[in-house]
């Protein structure tokens, strides 16, 4: 057994038997200090739901990989999903949730072991989400935490090898993602202290996954493009309110409204600057970008605000892809403008938009509350400008260290051969083929069409 296994286990056991260790009384006031509210049955069955349809999301991103990629890699790409999936529920419930959502780390950087392998979640509740269990808000997160280093992938798509990729998803994951959740959601950590405001994870999704990506393409990979269900969004920013109330519905209504407009605008800009017709690929990539940009503010501003965002956001990503091109940074198909730019873009709408007659409804009274700009809070503006600089740095220091380190152990270089990317990683990596047949010319199909229809005249 390796030393990485070995130590997760040692971690487990300690943890377990840490809490085993504890007088009766303390275990009985460490629980009942976490039991914050009573369970509210309609809560828990909503985020329960949430938590199905964001799951939904990663095969659906797997699935779109898949036809939007070269045959020869289309089943490595929905593999790559399903793989980062399991490698980071399995990162999550060991330690990666307690990592990030611990409320009873006095750290304002990182969680403790609390929550280590999932022990005693399932009779209290986390004191960012009191009226769910806290194994529920675990599963919730799970998918967030699932979902995001599929982000990245999409800048690496039919270039990096599986074994590889699964070892940089769990340390990215343990070193970029954990970190920012807790400064971001965590009742103690620096971000949430200061009152940041991100409802739904445009610090923490888009932008880990968007700068990660800009830093796999300084690093010379190719990038890839994806576009996420809309349906699953819903659950994605809905579920955040981690109950059944108006702030979900308001996230819901914010997010279609942002992409609704944000796909128009793109495929409107698409036919008037690319000289494009009524582009498909071009209303998907604008209502994502809309989306994107709509993730932070969703549920803190008013409804009608989603079109400011989904128009700003369609805007800024469509010629941030013009300075790519003229930067000549290798992002063939947008995830940095889609997901860095947007995410970035969507903070700092939101530290302006944000107000209190949207963040103070459905909050405890003893929770504080803030608005952005628009109702005179001053310093928002640059508290939000902040967590963009300190996060985007964060996602592509530690992205350029793993490179470099998991590139230096034999056998776990990430880049595929040559000799591999040309003839697909379905066949280098995998060993199957999503489409088991020899693919032919146009030109060679309909001589065979011709041929056909004439030795069915001669039988005649």
């Amino acid at each position: 057994m390796g030393a990485l296994p070995l130590l997760l286990l040692s971690l487990l056991a300690a943890s377990a038997l840490a809490a085993d260790s504890l007088p009766a009384w303390t275990q009985n006031a460490t629980l009942a200090a976490l039991r914050v509210s009573p369970v509210d049955t309609g809560d828990v069955a909503w985020l329960l739901f949430c938590t199905c349809v964001v799951f939904i999301m990663i095969p659906g991103l797997g699935l779109f990989y898949a036809g939007l990629a070269e045959s020869k890699n289309s089943m490595t790409l929905l593999h790559t999903c399903m793989l980062l999936f399991s490698v980071v529920a399995i990162q999550w419930s060991m330690f990666g949730y307690s990592l990030a959502f611990s409320d009873t780390s006095a750290s304002m950087l990182l969680g403790n072991f609390e929550y280590a392998a999932l022990l005693n979640t399932m009779n209290s509740q986390n004191k960012v989400a009191p009226t769910v269990p806290n194994s529920l808000w675990a599963l919730y997160q799970m998918m967030a935490a699932c979902i995001t280093p599929s982000l990245w992938i999409g800048a690496t798509a039919g270039r990096m090898r599986l074994l590889p990729t699964m070892v940089f998803a769990f340390f990215w994951t343990t070193l970029v993602y954990d970190p920012v959740a807790y400064a971001v959601y965590a009742h103690n950590g620096w971000l949430h202290s200061m009152n940041l405001l991100d409802y739904a994870g445009g610090t923490l999704v888009h932008m880990t996954g968007g700068f990660t990506a800009l830093r796999f393409t300084a690093a010379s990979y190719k990038s890839s493009f994806h576009i996420m269900p809309r349906f699953g969004w819903m659950g994605f920013d809905g579920g955040c309110a981690a109950a059944s109330n108006s702030r979900a519905v308001n996230a819901a209504l914010t997010n279609n409204l942002a992409g609704a407009i944000a796909g128009l605008i793109w495929m409107g800009l698409d036919t008037l600057v690319n000289k494009k017709k009524f582009s498909l690929i071009g209303y998907c990539t604008g209502a994502i970008a809309g989306m994107a940009t709509m993730t932070a503010g969703s549920g803190l501003v008013q409804p009608g605000f989603g079109l400011v965002f989904g128009v700003l956001g369609a805007v800024a990503g469509f010629y941030a892809i013009k300075l790519m091109h003229y930067l000549r940074i290798d992002d063939s198909l947008d995830v940095t403008a889609v997901h860095a730019v947007g995410g970035c873009l969507g903070l700092l709408l939101t530290g302006i938009f944000a107000q209190y007659s949207v963040t103070a409804v459905d909050v405890p009274l003893d929770v504080k509350v803030t608005a952005g700009l628009v109702d005179r809070v001053w310093n928002q503006v640059p508290i939000q400008l902040l967590a963009i600089v300190v996060v985007a740095a964060w996602s592509m220091a530690w992205t350029a260290i793993l490179l470099t380190l998991i590139n230096l152990i034999p056998g776990l270089h990430l880049r595929a051969s040559r000799q591999d990317e040309i003839r697909g990683l379905d066949e280098a990596e995998v060993g199957e083929q999503a489409y088991p047949y020899v693919p032919v010319s146009a030109a060679a199909l309909v001589e065979q069409i011709a041929a056909a229809k004439t030795v069915e005249r001669i039988d005649v």
